[in-house]
């Protein structure tokens, strides 16, 4: 049932959730319906595959692909055959199926006509293989599996697979077949001949690879993707590369607010509430007949978040107010502002328009501009200091340069001396801290904890923490 395996482990490629008890299932429904017939192979599959109907048009367009639209009789026998044979092995892409399909196309295509035998023999193995007519689809489906053409990744490497295996099934010799002089005119026929079917050969080699691809790595590389834009700096993206991360920035806030969405509340479990048991008991003469425990609840946080918008800064701010908005359901409590130079109070905005367009009027109006922290503190004093207590947590994202101005430090401490806790992200390794115009130093002493911050994964790391210590 290798085939059947290689398309579960192309479903999943594709994002489809098939757990291993699923994978069995349509494994013995296939071993009892067979493949005769296409639509019920089809069907039988996605009833014990396919959970969502989301997926279904996935489902079908990998169905499609994978099996071909080969019907005969004479095919599906075969992979009735083999299913009686062959055991799982997902790691391979091979599959008979795809040999099957590539023979038709052979087939189409006059490959299976014999070259003249009366103008002599080739001496290549795979000229002789060529000069008999004979089906190459199992050679190149062995081929592709011993050069691993399951770990396809990027189709730049179509080409190389497509020549390893030409190579494997012994193109060098037949090459040299080819190119071998000879004044005899049954040899240069025979060598034309060879050289119209290593054509042929090549093309459905090609083929088969481009299918491979399809199947399998097309969506490897969207993962990889994917994979390198959650660990990216935020300050270096480009504009290409937005529509993509914002949807990991949603993806990722719902999954921590599906991890805090409801209060924690502890029963029966953690550290005994001997007070309130020995209470509950009084009734009992002693006997603990009830136990009660001590209970910890997680409330949500009040948040002051503060954020740079001048020069590459503000790309990281994009990011981590998207992210800080998508928590509404866990983070309800929240008062935003940004600033250059100038502290402006952006949480009405956000209140008013859609995140994406909130965002880009404060892109637009305010990033960019020179910084000065100094003037910037006094606005945040002067707006929102007399808000700030024990219940907020306040979180600062910037660089800390301060184009050699004075940074005020006396604001920060009473921020630090009134509120419940203060964080300060900065988007520069801390190796650039205190170089150049940066004060980091001189903001640090105010601050609970100081962190870079210059991917989405140090962003859900560092709010992920801040929702369980709330």
């Amino acid at each position: 049932m290798r085939f059947v395996a290689d398309f579960i482990g192309a479903l999943r490629e594709a994002g489809l959730p098939v757990s291993p008890a699923e994978s069995l299932d349509a494994l013995n429904a296939i071993k009892l319906m067979g493949l005769e017939q296409r639509q019920t192979s089809k069907t039988v599959l996605a009833l014990t595959l396919v959970k969502r109907q989301a997926d279904r048009e996935t489902y079908d367009e990998l169905f499609d692909l994978y099996f071909g639209q080969n019907d005969k009789a004479s095919d599906n026998d075969e992979l009735n055959d083999e299913l009686n044979k062959n055991p799982i092995d997902e790691k391979n892409s091979a599959t008979t199926e795809s040999a099957n399909q590539t023979s038709s196309q052979n087939s189409d295509n006059g490959q299976s006509q014999n070259l003249d035998s009366k103008q002599g023999n080739a001496s290549s193995t795979l000229g002789q293989a060529l000069g008999n007519g004979s089906d190459m689809s199992v050679e190149i489906v062995q081929a592709a599996t011993a050069e691993n053409l399951a770990s396809i990744v990027l189709f730049t490497q179509k080409n190389y697979f497509a020549y390893k295996i030409m190579q494997r099934l012994g193109d060098a010799e037949l090459s040299a077949e080819i190119r071998a002089e000879s004044n005899d005119p049954a040899t240069k026929k025979l060598q034309r001949q060879l050289t119209q079917a290593r054509a042929q050969l090549q093309e459905h080699v090609k083929d088969y690879v481009e299918q491979q691809y399809m199947l399998f790595a097309r969506n490897k590389g969207q993962k990889y993707r994917v994979e390198h834009l959650q660990q990216a700096k935020l300050g270096q993206l480009e504009h290409a590369d937005y529509k993509l991360m914002q949807s990991l920035v949603y993806r990722a806030a719902r999954k921590l607010a599906s991890q805090h969405s409801r209060r924690r509340l502890t029963r029966k479990r953690g550290q005994l509430d001997v007070r309130k048991t020995i209470a509950a008991n009084a009734a009992f003469d002693g006997a603990l007949f009830h136990t009660r425990w001590k209970a910890t609840r997680v409330e949500r946080p009040k948040v002051v978040a503060i954020c740079d918008v001048s020069g590459s800064v503000s790309r990281v701010s994009r990011f981590l107010l998207m992210f800080l908005y998508s928590l509404q359901d866990v983070m309800p409590k929240v008062k935003s502002y940004v600033f250059a130079s100038q502290m402006v109070d952006v949480s009405e905005l956000f209140e008013q328009e859609k995140i994406e367009i909130a965002l880009e009027e404060i892109m637009q109006r305010w990033a960019g501009m020179p910084t000065d922290y100094g003037k910037a503190l006094e606005g945040l004093q002067s707006q929102a200091l007399a808000n700030i207590d024990k219940r907020t947590t306040v979180i600062m994202l910037g660089d800390a340069r301060n184009n050699k101005g004075d940074g005020r430090i006396d604001i920060w401490e009473n921020v630090y001396r009134k509120s419940k806790r203060v964080l300060w992200l900065n988007p520069e390794r801390q190796s650039l801290w205190d170089t150049g115009d940066s004060i980091m130093s001189e903001y640090s002493p105010w601050c609970g904890s100081v962190e870079t911050c210059r991917s989405l994964k140090d962003i859900e790391r560092i709010f992920s923490r801040i929702l369980k210590y709330s």
